[in-house]
């Protein structure tokens, strides 16, 4: 592909977007100069993010505040899922975006966060200090020991059989000590795994999307960041007039159309290819050990099978009718990997959607 569909791919971008909110569509701007640079197509996709996030507080009447341009971000990046449900809840609910509903979108999943990592580290912190507790207590069980040993083996001579009951006395005095002691490591132990346990989900939860299950954008693009050489490819793929299933049929029908594409897609790669959500209708795929023209294969299989399934509205019975996909593939291991899948991603658009394009080397 040449420089010049970056705009495009902005344009495009730009219509998911607003279709997500019930935006209006805009004209797609005229083509860049032929001569512009990866690094100044990537600054032109930035902006245009920058600039629809822009349009959205606007048409939404939202106060243009750090605190609504954060929310909006998380919600149309997919980055946080705890806050892209919320301002999903609201916008399901007919009731639109305000100030007030920002304020308590942030405020909650703020709170929330801290709240959180606020009982781990203090129950950490407990578990620490029951550890240190019981170790300082063995330890001076030990000195008493040693030391009351000491004292009576110096007697040992003018009394030998009192000094055996005493040494016995003092051996099980300190077998029990060390029992207790055993007992207070156990419990902080399995205190510790559980609290091991509680990081796991909330690991979990901070790198998984909250409505398909996959890994989401901050998973994959630290996935992608620990590339290094090898055989990689990437690949990013847009359901084909996603905004329509959601103008007919309500966001609800578009949730389990992506949920539905979500698992039609893990399910029908290999289980070591990477599928995340990376946003709206977009999903970004990591093929580990695959080249560009395997990956391009592997995703086009599945793209064909989907284009044959035919789906129902599960309310009203209506036919929602055939479900596909665009996708570009790169290679994963060029520092423009996203943007250049992304302009293949436009390409496969641009020559008529449900097919799979290639990056231009």
């Amino acid at each position: 592909m040449s420089a010049s569909s970056s705009i495009p791919v902005a344009a495009r971008r730009r219509r998911r977007v607003l279709g997500w909110f019930g935006g209006e569509e805009e004209a797609t701007p005229p083509p860049a100069p032929a001569s512009r640079t990866l690094a100044q197509q990537r600054a032109t996709v930035l902006r245009r993010l920058f600039d629809d996030i822009g349009t959205l507080i606007f048409s939404h009447a939202l106060t243009p505040s750090p605190c609504a341009y954060g929310v909006l971000h998380a919600y149309v990046s997919g980055e946080d899922p705890g806050t892209g449900e919320a301002v999903a809840e609201e916008l399901r609910s007919g009731q639109g975006l305000n100030d007030a509903s920002i304020a308590r979108i942030a405020a909650r999943n703020d709170a929330a966060q801290a709240g959180a990592l606020s009982r781990i580290a203090d129950a950490l912190e407990a578990r620490i200090g029951d550890c240190l507790a019981a170790v300082g207590e063995s330890r001076g069980s030990a000195e008493t020991f040693g030391n009351a040993l000491h004292v009576e083996a110096g007697r040992l001579s003018s009394d030998p059989q009192a000094t055996i009951k005493r040494i016995i006395g003092l051996t099980e005095a300190a077998v029990e000590a060390a029992r207790l002691v055993e007992g207070q490591l156990q419990r902080a132990r399995e205190e510790a795994d559980t609290l091991r346990n509680d990081l796991h989900r909330a690991r979990q939860a901070a790198e998984h999307d909250h409505l398909t299950g996959l890994p989401n954008r901050r998973n994959f693009e630290q996935r992608l960041r620990e590339v290094a050489g090898g055989t990689a490819a990437v690949a990013l793929i847009d359901i084909d007039d996603f905004k329509q299933v959601n103008d007919r049929f309500g966001h609800p029908a578009g949730d389990r159309v992506l949920k539905f594409v979500a698992a039609f897609v893990r399910a029908g790669l290999p289980r070591e290819v990477l599928v995340a959500r990376y946003g709206g209708e977009e999903f970004a795929l990591l093929f580990g050990n695959m080249s560009v023209d395997q990956a391009v294969a592997a995703l086009d299989e599945v793209r064909q099978r989907l284009s044959q399934r035919s789906l129902v509205h599960q309310e009203s019975g209506a036919p929602i009718g055939h479900i596909t996909f665009s996708a570009g593939v790169a290679i994963a291991g060029r520092e423009d990997a996203l943007t250049a899948a992304d302009l293949a991603l436009y390409a496969a658009k641009n020559r008529g959607k449900n097919q799979v394009a290639r990056a231009d080397p």
